[in-house]
């Protein structure tokens, strides 16, 4: 439910079904209601249509070629609003707050010293040029020597080749 009013509530039903020996599975919409045979034979009907359309044939007369199910889904999915993105003000341009160290840092085969920004310190405005290496949690990002960052105002990075 997760906050979303019940109005607003939306479960879309899915299978994946195979012909049995078969190693991958068709995934069809699945009707809402109760889970019957009528709701069987719909999603059977469907499989064999999208196998049809998929393969170029069915089994769906051959009772000699049953019908595996593997999986039955649900998914439920309330509707967002979009987020208003704000405009960040230009910083000072000073890059040393950022900067976090040296390495050597391997580019082209060669050892280049290279300098490590933590990201959520740039701020708008600020232009690193590589080498240099940019830091968060679950990403780093190369910036290779010939090339150059700008942090935009939604804080996003910029990476242009040098002189371009």
């Amino acid at each position: 439910k997760e906050g979303f009013s019940p109005e607003d509530h939306v479960y879309r039903r899915s299978a994946d079904l195979r012909y049995f020996g078969q190693a991958f599975e068709v995934r069809v919409d699945a009707p809402s209601g109760d889970i019957d045979s009528h709701f069987a034979k719909v999603v059977e009907d469907r499989f064999h249509d999208a196998h049809r359309a998929l393969y170029g044939y069915d089994f769906r007369d051959d009772d000699r070629q049953p019908v595996e199910w593997v999986n039955l889904r649900v998914s439920g999915i309330g509707p967002i609003t979009r987020p208003v993105i704000q405009e960040m003000a230009i910083g000072d341009g000073d890059v040393s707050r950022a900067l976090t160290g040296e390495r050597e840092i391997w580019f082209e085969g060669d050892p280049v010293k290279t300098s490590i920004y933590w990201r959520s310190k740039l701020e708008p405005g600020d232009c690193i040029t590589g080498p240099a290496i940019i830091e968060e949690f679950g990403s780093t990002v190369p910036i290779h020597p010939g090339f150059q960052v700008r942090i935009d105002r939604f804080r996003n990075i910029i990476v242009t080749k040098a002189g371009s």
